[in-house]
């Protein structure tokens, strides 16, 4: 007698299917980014597959994954700094570029001039307020003379690889601008054509003042209140809808994942529009916490 060999109509659909589509797919005359482009094609090639199928069968290619859309802006985790409670512990410190302005044979760039940055930093490390950590970004003002004086006083210089992780201190600089060019253009406007404020020196200690005295909506107190605490705890940025710790859903093991990945973080920082969104590895999940 002949050998019956039985064969799973299902399975050979599902394989017909997976060949004829990864040839119109991946061909490099075809661009069918979405499923429903992809099946208007295989309608057009003579082929019987339902837009059921096609997308099924799109998002099981890797292609597909690591081009899907990110998802918005309130699931995606940000930088947290809620571990750090000790005020003065960890400090981050940035240049913020303001209009020029000069006073007797001084040209004034920036709110933290690069030339001053050196000597106001030693102001700093000889306090009582010196910080055991500074984080600076990969700007060349925070070079030579301010690693010697880090090292001097034992303070570690931290490297920040992207903007988020200096995400206080930018936040700093954007309310300081506010405040300052609010107040020059109201000046300005009061100027004859042509004549310009450049007064921000004047005004930075009146805004710092009352900076320092102003409640901070991440700490609940004034950073004048915070400087006498021993700890000082992060309230959070949003309220979170949804189970939260141990009542949080958690995937199971062993399933296979791939990240989000950051703006430009496999080029270098460098962002494109054609960089992937998902991570071309997959991960599998072996331990979790619990």
């Amino acid at each position: 007698m002949l050998p019956v060999i039985s064969i799973d109509s299902r399975k050979a659909r599902e394989l017909d299917i997976s060949i004829d589509l990864q040839k119109i797919y991946y061909h490099p005359s075809g661009y069918q980014r979405t499923s429903k482009k992809l099946y208007e094609v295989s309608q057009k090639a003579g082929f019987d597959f339902t837009l059921t199928e096609v997308q099924e069968w799109v998002e099981r290619q890797a292609l597909h994954q690591i081009h899907m859309p990110r998802p918005k802006s309130r699931f995606i985790p940000c930088v947290s700094f809620s571990n750090i409670t000790v005020p003065f512990h960890i400090i981050q410190g940035d240049t913020c570029y303001m209009s020029h302005h000069q006073v007797k044979n001084q040209i004034y760039k920036y709110a933290l001039n690069c030339i001053d940055i050196a000597s106001l930093l030693e102001k700093l490390f000889k306090s009582r307020y010196c910080p055991r950590i500074f984080m600076v970004d990969k700007g060349t003002e925070f070079r030579g003379e301010v690693i010697f004086l880090a090292n001097k006083y034992n303070v570690k210089i931290y490297i920040a690889r992207n903007k988020e992780s200096m995400g206080i201190v930018e936040r700093f600089n954007r309310s300081f601008e506010e405040y300052i060019y609010l107040i020059q253009d109201a000046v300005e406007m009061r100027l004859p054509p042509g004549e310009r404020c450049r007064d921000w020196i004047d005004n930075a200690p009146i805004f710092l003042k009352q900076y320092d005295n102003s409640v901070n909506r991440m700490i609940g107190m004034s950073p004048a209140e915070a400087r006498k605490k021993k700890h000082v705890y992060r309230l959070a940025s949003k309220p979170r809808k949804g189970p939260m710790g141990f009542d949080e859903e958690k995937l199971p093991f062993h399933v296979s994942v791939r990240y989000l990945l950051k703006p430009g973080e496999l080029e270098g920082g460098r962002r494109r529009v054609t960089d992937m969104n998902w991570s071309p590895q997959i991960y599998r999940i072996k331990e979790r916490l619990s």
